[in-house]
């Protein structure tokens, strides 16, 4: 494999290893959610929303490139593909193969920010369950 084959699996890897670890940690919270105290399930709340609010502007960015780049990845077809390299056009093969790393990235980053988005989802259920207990 080329260098450039490893370096981009390993950046993959990196992401991927960030998002399980997220995910495990998100697993977590949500165990701890029944055993934490109302106060500190509302701070947990606030905090996730003050997060999103913050990541809103970058998460929004991703999602729009993500669509980009699956709407170009759909245009290119088989056929062009394998044009491009009967023809040896490595400019355009170049370019095919760094948007579909790119669009690799933003599938990760689209689902690092899903997390976030669910996370703060639950929580917010978790505050709106204690509501409705509270006022029976």
């Amino acid at each position: 494999m080329s260098t450039k084959v490893n370096q981009f699996q390993d950046k993959l890897r990196d992401r991927l290893d960030t998002i399980e670890g997220r995910l495990k940690s998100f697993k977590t919270n949500v165990k701890a959610l029944s055993e934490q105290g109302e106060r500190a399930l509302r701070d947990k709340l606030d905090e996730a929303r003050t997060k999103l609010k913050a990541q809103r502007a970058r998460i929004e960015k991703t999602r729009a490139d993500f669509k980009a780049r699956a709407q170009q990845k759909m245009a290119e077809t088989k056929e062009a593909v394998s044009e491009w390299k009967t023809d040896r056009e490595t400019a355009k093969l170049n370019s095919r193969a760094d948007g579909a790393e790119a669009y690799a990235a933003d599938a990760i980053d689209n689902a690092a920010a899903s997390i976030d988005e669910a996370e703060e989802a639950i929580l917010y259920a978790a505050v709106a369950r204690l509501d409705a207990d509270g006022a029976q």
